[in-house]
């Protein structure tokens, strides 16, 4: 790839450093605007004149220096907490919100959410005053409230809470999620405390693009009874996932299949690939025909982008597509390598804040591993017979995505689908047959409903079959490698180590392959002596878990864990899964009611001793009644399920110096335990406000 070929590429890079330096820094620069324009008219200026060749170099950059300059100041600037009006201005004071629902509302276990775009906020409803910005609200599922759509004009009453951040180690950022959706505020609203007030509000493409998303889903509803298929067909055809069941979940992303079931690139390009097929068979011939073909292309693949719901994988793959086929109009002849930066410049310059979206750094990743390394794997290969050839370029595409995706799936996900090549047949074929079937059966179901009736229950059984081999596949002695743990260092690394692979397929240099072979040993080096001192580790974790209790004691590589009885995989996954993976647990062993003594352990209830600290959890006031047993002093008392004793009972029966309350206690009484710190000078840490509590 030659840079001064691909002009965008040039332009790309400086503005995506500005992206990346400015949603780091988030802090306006003075007169970063002025700067901008002086500059753009200086640029101006030295592109009419003419000077030696040797002082290119200061028109060059002057261009980065805007440019990047230019990406600084517009995602500084689409940070909605800086315009004037937003209503955290009127904080707290502000209970009452007026605003328009403008997002279609996701069900997540009983809590309906959806974003708000506020229009006023007040003391009452009589009060209100015009306000902007956006919150997100969580409520409870019913009949009263499942009847929200995108559009809906809403009043209600609530406290407007800034979006939390993670209360475990390493957990999932929710409120760094929010803040790049420029939301930065949410509320939980009770059922009787939300009106819908109105209508028929919002965009009107949004609108109808909802509108026809919600009969497509009845339709499919209709035709496929059952709720694994219905939900993978709906998100095969709509990138509609709500319905998808944990299982079902798990058993896609463990095949590294889980891109099948979002409307994405792969959607489209399909879509591209029938209609050019079909066009091509017309012989359109001559400008005039260039053009109507473009354009028929065009109307087909944003109609296809409204009707699914215009979700944000389907929008980067239409704008990618859309920046090719003008590119090819006007140019004949358009380098990807131009159309990858300049759809991923249109829609930054849209959002800025996409740049921080998981998926579309997936998707971008995914397209320039297809595009480098596919044709050069495809070189190398053996000649085939024409069926096993076809069979084998699928197998290259699907690598050639992993690879370009490898370092932000480890980094994002931390685990490896061995088995990807083989799931990647069974979605690629079946996908592109149920896309195929889906469209017939949605003109079908118009026109001719007893072909319908036949169509689905011939999809609905190919759809079983297709879930039936991809959790076969995630069966497979060692289909996944689990607990990889890497940083956003690491992973930016690793992509060094591919781009220096890639020159060297497509350079022939043995000088590219021995930097990368050099840098893969510094990394190799880092890991080790991070493994050395996850093996001398001494850590004690308290997560906080909504009303209940699961400790973690690492030795080493060893974890011992007590509590979490109640609790399901999934909140164990959420809330200390991160954690035991970035520090490099190996083998896990359950706390029971039993004393336990194992190497630097040891577990007699209701003590333990991990080291050399020494814990006492305090759940019954029984344990601190004058003359049980003698004082015994502690490094740290744990309060837990609501004991009715008092800090100083808990001094003088285990003299400690630290004491923690975790999340099986009622709030009142821990604000009466904290009063009772506060004024005693005593050390706590209340797990439910402040987080998992964390000794190393």
């Amino acid at each position: 790839m030659n840079l001064r070929a691909t002009p965008f590429m040039r332009l790309f890079i400086p503005f995506a450093m500005g992206l990346l330096a400015g949603g780091w820094l988030d802090i306006p620069l003075p007169g970063l605007g002025a700067g901008l324009v002086a500059g753009t008219l200086i640029a101006a200026v030295l592109a009419l004149l003419s000077f030696p060749y040797r002082y290119r170099w200061i028109f060059g950059t002057l261009l980065f220096l805007l440019f990047f300059g230019a990406g600084y100041f517009r995602i500084v600037s689409h940070n909605e907490l800086r315009s004037a009006g937003h209503f955290s201005n009127k904080l707290p004071q502000a209970h009452f919100v007026f605003g328009t629902v403008s997002d279609a509302p996701s069900a997540g276990g009983v809590r309906l959410k959806f974003p708000v775009r506020v229009e006023a906020v007040g003391t009452s409803p009589d009060s209100l005053s015009s306000a902007t910005g956006s919150l997100m609200v969580f409520l409870k599922t019913g009949p009263r409230t499942d009847s929200i759509r995108y559009g809906d004009r809403v009043m209600f009453r609530a406290a407007l809470r800034p979006a939390e951040g993670p209360k475990n180690p390493y957990a999932f950022d929710y409120s760094r999620y929010l803040h790049f959706q420029n939301i930065h505020f949410q509320a939980f609203v009770k059922s009787d405390s939300i009106r819908r007030l109105s209508q028929g509000q919002g965009h009107f493409i949004w609108r109808t693009a909802f509108h026809y998303r919600e009969k497509l889903l009845s339709l499919l509803n209709e035709h496929f009874p059952t709720q694994n298929e219905y939900a993978v067909a709906s998100a095969l055809l709509v990138g509609y996932k709500e319905e998808l069941s944990d299982e079902l979940r798990m058993a896609y992303a463990e095949t590294g299949s889980m891109h099948a079931l979002a409307v994405s690139g792969t959607h489209v390009g399909l879509l591209y690939a029938g209609l050019f097929f079909l066009l091509r068979r017309l012989r359109m011939r001559g400008t005039w025909g260039r053009l109507l073909e473009n354009v028929v292309l065009l109307a087909a693949i944003w109609s296809f982008t409204f009707l699914t719901g215009a979700t944000a994988s389907v929008l980067r793959a239409s704008v990618m597509f859309s920046t090719y086929l003008i590119g090819k109009a006007i140019f004949r002849k358009a380098s990807v390598w131009n159309v990858l930066p300049a759809s991923a410049f249109i829609l930054l310059l849209y959002n800025p804040y996409f740049l921080f979206d998981a998926g579309f750094q997936l998707s971008y990743a995914a397209v320039a591993g297809m595009v480098f390394f596919y044709p050069r794997l495809y070189r190398l290969s053996p000649m085939l017979p024409k069926w096993a050839d076809y069979a084998w370029q699928i197998l290259l595409v699907g690598f050639s995505a992993q690879l370009g995706t490898l370092p932000l799936s480890l980094f994002y996900f931390h685990q490896f689908p061995v088995y990807f090549w083989l799931a990647g047949w069974v979605v690629v074929f079946g996908g592109a047959v149920f896309m195929a079937g889906g469209a017939a059966l949605i003109l079908c179901d118009l026109m001719f409903p007893v072909v319908a009736k036949w169509l689905g229950m011939a999809l609905y059984w190919m759809l079983w079959g297709i879930n039936q081999l991809i959790v076969g596949i995630q069966h497979l002695p060692g289909s996944v490698i689990g607990g990889i743990w890497i940083g956003a260092a690491a992973a930016f690394f690793l992509y060094v180590i591919l781009l220096l692979l890639g020159a060297t397929l497509a350079f022939r240099k043995a000088r590219y392959l021995m930097g990368a072979l050099m840098l893969t040993g510094c990394l190799g080096v880092v890991q080790i002596m991070r493994v050395r001192a996850q093996l001398s580790q001494k850590q004690i974790a308290i997560y906080s878990i909504t009303n209940s209790r699961l400790m973690d004691f690492f030795a080493g590589d060893r974890l011992f864990t007590l509590g979490g009885d109640s609790l399901t995989a999934k909140q164990i996954a959420f809330s200390a899964q991160p954690n035991r993976w970035a520090s490099g647990a190996q083998s896990i062993e359950m706390l029971g009611p039993d004393s336990l003594t194992r190497s630097n352990l040891m577990f007699d209830s209701p003590f333990v001793q991990f080291y050399d600290k020494k814990i006492a959890i305090v759940e019954s006031g029984q344990l601190i009644k004058p003359g049980r047993f003698p004082p015994v002093p502690v490094d740290v008392v744990i309060l837990a399920n609501n004991p009715w004793v008092s800090i100083e009972e808990c001094r003088r029966q285990f003299p400690f110096k630290t004491v923690v309350f975790d999340n099986t206690n009622h709030w009142k009484q821990v604000a009466r335990w904290k009063s009772e710190c506060a004024a005693e000078g005593i050390p706590c840490h209340d797990v439910r406000e402040q987080g998992a509590w964390v000794s190393r």
